[in-house]
């Protein structure tokens, strides 16, 4: 093998690399707010892209998603009846910075960034109940939709 099919060999494998392990990079639905996220990501000390990658599983960016079933509201999917300290969750000015304390007040009370996300998908309480019975290992008990949850979010980041 010469060295130009060597450097076309290279630059083939390169290539597969990032197209099949390329980094996840916020879609077009989050331009208008990406601003507000890196600040809110930065001031709060989450992960680069957390809060992003969090805003696309729960609403894919819509201002105006709402849950019926669990009257989850707004792009973050807050629920005002365990959040009642917004005022508004469909406004992404009040709810990505909320959004963004609260991670930040999970990742103190858990540590871990699975255990936080589990908690903001199934609910603090839920996952305290959990971990009580199984302690830290308890990630096979949780429903399937919040380990799903967890690791699609924490595999793109």
């Amino acid at each position: 093998m010469n060295k130009s099919t060597l450097t076309a060999a290279a630059a083939v494998g390169i290539a597969l690399y990032f197209v099949y392990n390329k980094p996840w990079t916020p879609p077009r639905a989050a331009d208008d707010y990406l601003s507000l996220i890196r600040e809110q990501e930065k001031l709060h000390g989450l992960p680069h892209n957390l809060l992003a990658r969090l805003l696309e599983q729960e609403s894919d960016f819509n201002p105006m998603a709402h849950n019926t079933r669990t009257d989850a509201q707004g792009m973050a999917q807050i629920v005002p009846r365990w959040h009642p300290t917004i005022h508004n969750p469909f406004d992404p000015n009040e709810a990505i910075p909320y959004a963004a304390k609260y991670l930040k007040k999970l990742y103190r009370n858990f540590g871990h960034w699975d255990l936080v996300l589990a908690a903001y998908n199934w609910g603090w309480g839920n996952l305290n109940k959990l971990i009580g019975k199984y302690g830290n290992n308890g990630f096979d008990h949780m429903p399937e939709e919040t380990r799903n949850y967890v690791t699609e979010i924490l595999g793109d980041i």
